[in-house]
């Protein structure tokens, strides 16, 4: 009978050896990686708030209130960022953006002349951005610089104004509700300087150009 306990006893003992000689640990949780990604790329429609000056008017013998005061078109950026922490990063990149607008001049019975006035906005510029939150959805406040056109001209006419390196600024937001995917909305300042009439271009003045975009972004 002693012999029997002391056989049991020796057993469970070797058991236990084996079992904490061969358990594997149990593995740690994995720590969800919570900030900002490390690139974002955006393809935003746009509307341009392209303002109305007796200028430009003149310069192409008409009334300013002719000229087209919205535009529209697309704007496409990539932004990398370089210094992330846990619910900040700063961000690099560059964007481009074109808006376009046009009008057919009528006479004082409200019949189209034939003649049409157009538009456009370009810009090209390097971009620095402060974000704020988290990968599922952050805002942000950038700045940019880079070479910007803002021509109007009548129709059959070639731009040949000049691409002066022009600020612009603003801030926006992007909200991934899918793992890749966003919707991003952004409204930027273009801080357009005064440009001399050309031979196919009115003269402008200085003005500070609102534009509005909306679109999605992938990361």
């Amino acid at each position: 009978m002693r012999l029997t306990r002391l056989l049991a006893t020796v057993v469970s003992a070797w058991a236990l050896v084996e079992t904490a000689a061969f358990a594997q640990p149990a593995p740690s949780p994995v720590k969800k990686d919570t900030r900002i990604p490390i690139a974002v790329f955006d393809a935003r429609g746009v509307l341009a708030r392209l303002g109305q000056d007796a200028t430009t008017a003149a310069g192409l013998s008409t009334s300013v209130f002719t000229l087209p005061a919205s535009g529209y078109g697309g704007a496409a950026g990539a932004h990398v960022y370089l210094l992330r922490r846990p619910s900040f990063a700063l961000g690099v990149g560059g964007e481009a953006i074109l808006a376009r607008a046009s009008r057919t001049l009528t006479d004082s019975s409200g019949k189209a002349t034939g003649a049409v006035i157009h538009r456009r906005l370009r810009a090209l510029s390097g971009q620095l951005s402060l974000n704020f939150g988290r990968r599922a959805g952050w805002s942000y406040l950038t700045a940019g610089m880079g070479p910007t056109s803002f021509e109007s001209y009548l129709d059959g006419a070639t731009p040949d104004g000049l691409r002066p390196n022009s600020l612009n600024f603003g801030g926006g937001a992007r909200w991934f509700n899918f793992k890749h995917l966003a919707f991003t909305a952004d409204m930027r300042f273009y801080a357009t300087k005064p440009a001399l009439a050309t031979p196919n271009t009115a003269p402008r003045v200085r003005r500070n150009l609102i534009v509005f975009s909306a679109g999605i972004a992938i990361q």
